[in-house]
């Protein structure tokens, strides 16, 4: 987009409808691999992003709340643990852990004991089918096929 002058015209950066974050747990070291079994502690609604993002960018972004919608969990030993998953089910507002193909009910306040190794979060305007509002960019077009001369 330009302005009168030719000069491009920046328009606010958006945040993202989901955000990842990553707790660096296992560290190698000359001889072994280390784990930091640190409970972190984190907010599961609420996570509030508006401090942080540009105030030129803070009117582009009337909403900067976050809920936590999946955590992911390593238990055990770095080179014999196993992984789990924690997922928030929104229609029925409740917390289940997947182990493997055991699927069970759990309590929000066990999510927030766990060891977290990725976390993800979900901006709280988000719809329940997990579309949101138009961002302030446009996606490149994908072209046609090209010739490449080969049947």
């Amino acid at each position: 987009m330009r302005d009168g002058g030719g000069a491009e015209l920046r328009q606010p950066r958006r945040l993202p409808p989901y955000v990842c974050f990553i707790v660096k747990r296992f560290r190698n070291n000359n001889f072994f691999i280390e784990k930091n079994p640190t409970i972190v502690t984190f907010p599961l609604k609420g996570l509030d992003l508006r401090d942080y993002i540009h105030p030129d960018c803070q009117p582009a972004n009337p909403e900067t709340k976050y809920d936590l919608v999946a955590n992911v969990c390593h238990d055990g030993k770095p080179e014999k643990g196993t992984y789990k998953v924690q997922i928030y089910h929104q229609p029925t507002s409740q917390w289940f852990e997947i182990h493997d193909l055991r699927v069970t009910a759990v309590l929000p306040q066990m999510v927030a004991l766990t060891e977290s190794y990725i976390q993800i979060y979900q901006r709280q305007d988000v719809k329940p089918d997990g579309s949101f509002g138009k961002f302030d960019f446009e996606m490149p077009e994908v072209g046609g096929e090209e010739e490449t001369g080969v049947a």
